[in-house]
Protein backbone atom coordinates (compact mmCIF):
# COMPACT_ATOMS: atom_id res chain seq x y z
CA UNK A 1 0.00 0.00 0.00
CA UNK A 2 1.27 3.45 -0.94
CA UNK A 3 0.51 6.76 0.75
CA UNK A 4 0.31 9.96 -1.31
CA UNK A 5 0.68 13.42 0.25
CA UNK A 6 -0.16 16.62 -1.65
CA UNK A 7 0.27 19.99 0.12
CA UNK A 8 1.65 22.26 -2.59
CA UNK A 9 -1.30 24.66 -2.43
CA UNK A 10 -4.12 25.57 -0.03
CA UNK A 11 -5.60 22.14 -0.79
CA UNK A 12 -4.64 19.30 1.55
CA UNK A 13 -4.97 15.90 -0.12
CA UNK A 14 -3.93 12.40 0.92
CA UNK A 15 -4.63 9.05 -0.72
CA UNK A 16 -3.99 5.34 -0.26
CA UNK A 17 -3.55 2.98 -3.20
CA UNK A 18 -1.70 -0.05 -4.46
CA UNK A 19 -0.84 -1.13 -7.98
CA UNK A 20 -4.37 -2.38 -8.62
CA UNK A 21 -6.83 -0.09 -6.83
CA UNK A 22 -7.41 3.07 -4.84
CA UNK A 23 -8.40 2.43 -1.25
CA UNK A 24 -9.22 5.94 -0.08
CA UNK A 25 -8.68 9.65 -0.58
CA UNK A 26 -9.29 12.76 1.50
CA UNK A 27 -9.07 16.16 -0.18
CA UNK A 28 -9.91 19.31 1.76
CA UNK A 29 -9.79 23.01 0.93
CA UNK A 30 -11.23 24.58 4.05
CA UNK A 31 -8.82 27.38 4.85
CA UNK A 32 -7.01 25.41 7.56
CA UNK A 33 -3.23 25.23 7.64
CA UNK A 34 -1.49 22.01 6.65
CA UNK A 35 0.16 21.92 10.06
CA UNK A 36 -3.31 21.67 11.63
CA UNK A 37 -4.83 19.05 9.39
CA UNK A 38 -2.28 16.90 7.57
CA UNK A 39 -1.30 14.40 10.27
CA UNK A 40 -4.87 14.02 11.65
CA UNK A 41 -6.10 13.43 8.09
CA UNK A 42 -3.50 10.73 7.49
CA UNK A 43 -4.36 9.02 10.77
CA UNK A 44 -8.10 9.29 10.09
CA UNK A 45 -7.94 7.96 6.54
CA UNK A 46 -5.74 5.04 7.52
CA UNK A 47 -8.13 4.17 10.33
CA UNK A 48 -11.19 4.35 8.06
CA UNK A 49 -9.48 2.19 5.45
CA UNK A 50 -8.20 -0.27 8.09
CA UNK A 51 -4.62 0.35 7.01
CA UNK A 52 -1.83 0.12 9.58
CA UNK A 53 1.62 1.74 9.35
CA UNK A 54 3.05 -1.73 8.70
CA UNK A 55 0.97 -1.89 5.49
CA UNK A 56 2.66 1.18 4.00
CA UNK A 57 5.46 0.17 1.63
CA UNK A 58 6.14 3.55 0.04
CA UNK A 59 5.27 7.23 0.31
CA UNK A 60 4.84 9.71 -2.55
CA UNK A 61 4.88 13.44 -1.96
CA UNK A 62 4.55 16.57 -4.06
CA UNK A 63 7.90 18.39 -4.26
CA UNK A 64 6.81 21.64 -5.93
CA UNK A 65 6.68 24.19 -7.24
CA UNK A 66 4.00 25.68 -5.05
CA UNK A 67 3.51 27.12 -1.59
CA UNK A 68 6.87 27.16 0.18
CA UNK A 69 5.28 26.54 3.58
CA UNK A 70 2.88 23.88 2.31
CA UNK A 71 5.66 21.98 0.56
CA UNK A 72 7.88 22.06 3.64
CA UNK A 73 5.09 20.65 5.81
CA UNK A 74 4.16 17.92 3.33
CA UNK A 75 7.74 16.91 2.62
CA UNK A 76 8.71 17.06 6.29
CA UNK A 77 5.82 14.74 7.16
CA UNK A 78 6.56 12.37 4.28
CA UNK A 79 10.27 12.19 5.09
CA UNK A 80 9.65 11.63 8.80
CA UNK A 81 7.19 8.83 8.07
CA UNK A 82 9.45 7.24 5.47
CA UNK A 83 12.36 7.29 7.89
CA UNK A 84 10.31 5.89 10.76
CA UNK A 85 8.76 3.15 8.62
CA UNK A 86 11.96 2.49 6.65
CA UNK A 87 10.16 2.75 3.31
CA UNK A 88 11.19 4.50 0.07
CA UNK A 89 10.05 7.91 -1.05
CA UNK A 90 9.06 9.16 -4.48
CA UNK A 91 8.97 12.89 -5.09
CA UNK A 92 6.61 13.99 -7.85
CA UNK A 93 6.66 17.46 -9.35
CA UNK A 94 3.39 19.22 -8.60
CA UNK A 95 2.77 20.00 -12.26
CA UNK A 96 3.22 16.38 -13.33
CA UNK A 97 0.70 15.27 -10.71
CA UNK A 98 -1.80 17.90 -11.85
CA UNK A 99 -1.42 16.75 -15.44
CA UNK A 100 -2.50 13.28 -14.29
CA UNK A 101 -5.90 14.82 -13.50
CA UNK A 102 -6.35 14.76 -17.29
CA UNK A 103 -5.26 11.16 -17.89
CA UNK A 104 -5.38 10.39 -21.64
CA UNK A 105 -7.08 13.69 -22.44
CA UNK A 106 -7.03 14.74 -26.09
CA UNK A 107 -6.50 18.38 -25.11
CA UNK A 108 -3.28 20.22 -24.53
CA UNK A 109 -2.73 20.80 -20.82
CA UNK A 110 -1.42 23.97 -19.24
CA UNK A 111 -0.52 23.91 -15.55
CA UNK A 112 -0.44 27.34 -13.91
CA UNK A 113 0.66 27.55 -10.30
CA UNK A 114 0.49 30.86 -8.48
CA UNK A 115 3.94 32.42 -8.13
CA UNK A 116 2.69 35.70 -6.60
CA UNK A 117 3.20 39.22 -7.99
CA UNK A 118 1.04 38.40 -11.06
CA UNK A 119 3.39 35.59 -12.09
CA UNK A 120 2.80 31.87 -12.50
CA UNK A 121 4.88 28.75 -12.66
CA UNK A 122 3.89 27.34 -16.04
CA UNK A 123 4.40 23.95 -17.70
CA UNK A 124 2.67 22.34 -20.69
CA UNK A 125 1.81 18.73 -21.42
CA UNK A 126 -0.12 16.37 -23.65
CA UNK A 127 -0.99 12.68 -23.46
CA UNK A 128 0.20 10.30 -26.17
CA UNK A 129 -0.58 6.56 -26.15
CA UNK A 130 -1.16 6.58 -22.40
CA UNK A 131 2.11 8.42 -21.69
CA UNK A 132 2.41 11.93 -20.30
CA UNK A 133 4.60 14.12 -22.51
CA UNK A 134 6.03 17.40 -21.19
CA UNK A 135 6.03 20.00 -23.97
CA UNK A 136 7.44 22.83 -21.85
CA UNK A 137 9.43 22.50 -18.66
CA UNK A 138 8.35 24.65 -15.69
CA UNK A 139 9.30 28.29 -15.79
CA UNK A 140 8.24 31.53 -14.13
CA UNK A 141 6.29 33.84 -16.42
CA UNK A 142 3.95 36.80 -16.23
CA UNK A 143 0.41 35.44 -15.83
CA UNK A 144 -1.22 37.70 -18.42
CA UNK A 145 1.47 36.85 -20.97
CA UNK A 146 0.78 33.14 -20.56
CA UNK A 147 -2.97 33.60 -20.91
CA UNK A 148 -2.57 35.70 -24.03
CA UNK A 149 -0.18 33.20 -25.62
CA UNK A 150 -2.36 30.18 -24.90
CA UNK A 151 -5.49 31.91 -26.14
CA UNK A 152 -3.85 32.39 -29.55
CA UNK A 153 -2.96 28.72 -30.06
CA UNK A 154 -4.43 26.42 -32.69
CA UNK A 155 -5.38 23.64 -30.25
CA UNK A 156 -7.50 23.93 -27.12
CA UNK A 157 -5.42 24.08 -23.95
CA UNK A 158 -7.13 23.16 -20.70
CA UNK A 159 -5.53 25.06 -17.82
CA UNK A 160 -5.48 23.99 -14.18
CA UNK A 161 -3.77 24.83 -10.90
CA UNK A 162 -4.29 27.61 -8.38
CA UNK A 163 -2.67 30.08 -10.78
CA UNK A 164 -5.42 29.31 -13.29
CA UNK A 165 -8.12 29.55 -10.63
CA UNK A 166 -6.79 32.93 -9.51
CA UNK A 167 -6.94 34.14 -13.13
CA UNK A 168 -10.32 32.55 -13.93
CA UNK A 169 -11.93 35.83 -15.04
CA UNK A 170 -9.03 36.75 -17.31
CA UNK A 171 -9.04 33.25 -18.84
CA UNK A 172 -12.76 33.38 -19.55
CA UNK A 173 -12.44 36.85 -21.08
CA UNK A 174 -9.49 35.78 -23.25
CA UNK A 175 -11.48 32.96 -24.86
CA UNK A 176 -9.94 31.61 -28.02
CA UNK A 177 -8.03 28.37 -27.51
CA UNK A 178 -7.62 28.59 -23.71
CA UNK A 179 -10.21 27.06 -21.39
CA UNK A 180 -10.37 26.70 -17.61
CA UNK A 181 -10.53 23.02 -16.66
CA UNK A 182 -13.69 21.63 -15.06
CA UNK A 183 -13.94 22.31 -11.34
CA UNK A 184 -12.87 18.83 -10.17
CA UNK A 185 -9.76 18.86 -12.35
CA UNK A 186 -8.37 22.27 -11.44
CA UNK A 187 -6.60 21.51 -8.18
CA UNK A 188 -3.96 18.95 -7.15
CA UNK A 189 -5.14 15.61 -5.75
CA UNK A 190 -3.19 12.89 -3.99
CA UNK A 191 -4.83 10.23 -6.16
CA UNK A 192 -3.31 11.80 -9.28
CA UNK A 193 -0.01 12.10 -7.44
CA UNK A 194 -0.06 8.37 -6.75
CA UNK A 195 -0.93 7.61 -10.39
CA UNK A 196 2.27 9.41 -11.34
CA UNK A 197 4.29 7.82 -8.53
CA UNK A 198 3.38 4.13 -8.63
CA UNK A 199 5.35 3.42 -11.85
CA UNK A 200 8.41 4.84 -10.06
CA UNK A 201 7.84 2.54 -7.09
CA UNK A 202 7.46 -0.56 -9.28
CA UNK A 203 10.59 0.37 -11.25
CA UNK A 204 12.59 0.95 -8.07
CA UNK A 205 13.11 4.60 -9.01
CA UNK A 206 12.90 5.90 -5.45
CA UNK A 207 14.90 7.92 -2.96
CA UNK A 208 15.17 8.08 0.81
CA UNK A 209 14.32 10.53 3.55
CA UNK A 210 17.80 12.06 3.55
CA UNK A 211 18.15 12.94 -0.12
CA UNK A 212 14.74 14.10 -1.39
CA UNK A 213 14.70 17.86 -2.07
CA UNK A 214 11.88 20.31 -2.84
CA UNK A 215 11.73 21.79 -6.34
CA UNK A 216 11.04 25.48 -5.86
CA UNK A 217 12.17 26.86 -9.27
CA UNK A 218 13.05 30.13 -7.54
CA UNK A 219 13.95 31.12 -4.02
CA UNK A 220 11.36 32.30 -1.54
CA UNK A 221 10.89 36.01 -0.87
CA UNK A 222 12.37 35.53 2.61
CA UNK A 223 15.54 33.99 1.15
CA UNK A 224 15.88 36.77 -1.43
CA UNK A 225 15.53 39.45 1.25
CA UNK A 226 18.04 37.67 3.49
CA UNK A 227 20.57 37.47 0.67
CA UNK A 228 20.16 41.20 -0.03
CA UNK A 229 20.89 41.95 3.63
CA UNK A 230 23.83 39.51 3.75
CA UNK A 231 25.53 39.87 0.33
CA UNK A 232 28.84 38.51 1.61
CA UNK A 233 27.44 35.39 3.23
CA UNK A 234 28.79 32.27 1.57
CA UNK A 235 26.27 29.81 0.21
CA UNK A 236 26.92 26.11 0.70
CA UNK A 237 26.63 24.90 -2.88
CA UNK A 238 27.71 21.33 -2.08
CA UNK A 239 24.71 20.55 0.13
CA UNK A 240 21.69 22.39 -1.28
CA UNK A 241 18.44 22.27 0.67
CA UNK A 242 16.27 22.97 -2.38
CA UNK A 243 16.36 22.53 -6.14
CA UNK A 244 16.32 25.86 -7.95
CA UNK A 245 16.54 25.81 -11.71
CA UNK A 246 18.66 28.49 -13.37
CA UNK A 247 16.55 28.11 -16.51
CA UNK A 248 13.50 29.64 -14.87
CA UNK A 249 13.02 33.26 -15.90
CA UNK A 250 11.21 35.62 -13.59
CA UNK A 251 9.23 38.41 -15.20
CA UNK A 252 9.14 41.85 -13.53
Amino acid sequence: MYLGIETSSAVSSIALADEHSFVGELTVSAGLTHSEQLVPHIEGLMKQCKITPADIKGIAVSIGPGSFTGLRIGMGTAKAMAYALNVPLVGIMTMDALAYNFYNSQHRIGILIDAQKKNVYEARYHWEDGQLVCDQLPQVRARNEVIEELSQGTDITMVAGDGAVKAATAIEEAGGSIALAPLLLRMPKASSLLMAAIPHFTAGDTTDAMTLLPYYIRRSEAEVLWEKKHPDAARNEETPSVIVTDAAKEEP
